[in-house]
């Protein structure tokens, strides 16, 4: 009976763990840490952005977020809708704090021009080295060099093995997660919508879906072969977008599509000096480490990031006239 009762308990035990590894991600430490993220959010000059609903300008600078965030370390976290944030793996299956586990903070716009709708534009990501700066949005990182001890799938072609003893770059930024939820200004009489017309956006800046989301090859099939243990995929996975909207080469102001369209700013009682209304939003960011990414291995730990993000008033092609 003492036996049964042990084989009973050890088999709780697993149950659990299982139950705890299926609902968030694979990871083979604690935590992965991504370490120096810097953040620069520009805008064009018809468009000011500000971190407090008081202090308007083009352009935030790293310096002003520095004081708001020191030493970002960002945990490996997972989230379906962009808006609630898990941790889990091997490490106890929770919700993720933010500024802890991930970054997150509040951006506010205004405009008196007669465009209102902002998007998130210009992904240089895959143009930019982490030492080189450049205009538009991106998310660089150092890389981490790497030699895997196993043989394990590294791509969606079963020939796509990564051989033990192979030593090769591996990068954070590959991991990264951006989501922008569009929030009611509640200090504005004005803006009367609904919760379900407020619009909530995830972007992966490496552009590349066949290296996305809870995949079996990767960082997935490096955790099987290690461990010998098998764990499922995700049934559910995230609406994400891997492309910014397209703006006419010949008018700054146009967009094809609505693509990264984030969200429409509303408009209020207040004026500036020539009499003309403001227009205002606010704009919740997050950015993380998806830990169901194919790219999120231990070996980005340590990697360190450099993020910027543009954001543009822009019109879409086939509405009202746009802005001169």
């Amino acid at each position: 009976m003492r036996k049964v009762k042990y084989s009973i308990i050890l088999l709780l035990i697993m149950a659990i763990l299982l139950g705890t590894v299926t609902y968030a991600w694979i990871s083979l430490s604690f935590i992965n840490n991504i370490e120096g993220m810097r953040l620069t959010a520009t805008t064009g000059d018809e468009l000011q952005i500000s971190l407090d609903a008081e202090h308007y300008s083009s352009e935030i600078s790293n310096e002003q977020l520095e004081e708001i965030f020191e030493d970002i370390r960002l945990t490996d976290v997972t989230s379906i809708d962009g808006i609630n944030f898990h941790t889990g793996g091997l490490r106890e299956v929770g919700i993720a704090v933010p500024n802890q586990d991930y970054l997150s903070f509040d951006l506010y716009f205004q405009t008196v021009e007669p465009v209102h709708t902002v998007y998130l534009a210009n992904n240089v990501s895959n143009e930019v080295n982490y030492d080189t700066a450049s205009t538009g949005t991106y998310v660089v990182s150092q890389g981490v060099e790497w030699t895997t001890n196993i043989d394990f799938q590294n791509g969606p072609s079963i020939d796509d093995i990564i051989r033990a003893g192979t030593s090769d770059t591996y990068y954070g930024k590959h991991a990264i997660r951006m989501s922008f939820q569009e929030l009611k200004d509640e200090e504005n009489v004005l803006d009367v919508r609904e919760q379900s017309e407020l619009n909530t956006l995830i972007f992966d800046p490496s552009e590349d879906p066949s290296r996305g989301y809870g995949l079996r090859y990767g960082a997935y099939s490096y955790f099987i072969q290690r461990t010998r243990y098998y764990i499922r995929t995700p049934l559910e996975e995230p609406n994400t977008i891997y492309h910014l909207s397209d703006v006419d080469p010949t008018n700054p102001y146009v967009t094809y599509d609505e693509e990264s369209l984030l969200l429409t700013l509303q408009e209020t009682n207040f004026q500036d000096g020539e009499g003309k209304t403001y227009y205002r939003g606010q704009l919740k960011v997050n950015i993380w480490v998806e830990g169901w990414d194919v790219d999120a291995f231990d070996a980005i730990d340590k990697d360190l990031i450099r993020a910027q993000l543009q954001f543009k008033l822009l019109q879409y092609l086939e509405e009202s006239p746009v802005l001169n």
